[in-house]
């Protein structure tokens, strides 16, 4: 077990065989949860490929659609995820 010290900006120094065993490096994010009475972190993994998918808003009546680029499918799901995330990271 490796303890360590919260300091007054609430930074810890995660110990060096955490860091190792991890595979985190400089500037790496840390996704932290507190679940069952223990903090539980894990080391987030950039997507490799682009999440950026440029559509139009289009109108047809009443009904509001987006016309994305042939051959690209977007899952409603996946829509309502990458929106609240987007939210999330504004707050």
């Amino acid at each position: 077990m490796s303890a360590t010290v919260m300091r007054e900006k609430r930074q810890v120094t995660l110990p060096l065989e955490v860091v190792q065993a991890a595979g985190i490096k400089i500037h790496d994010q840390v996704d932290w949860r507190f679940e069952d009475g223990e903090i539980h972190g894990r080391k987030l993994i950039p997507r490799s490929e682009p999440r950026k998918v440029v559509g139009k808003l289009c109108r047809r009546g009443d009904t509001l659609f987006l016309k994305v680029p042939k051959g690209y499918k977007l899952a409603p799901d996946a829509i309502e995820q990458a929106v609240a995330e987007e939210r999330e990271s504004r707050q």
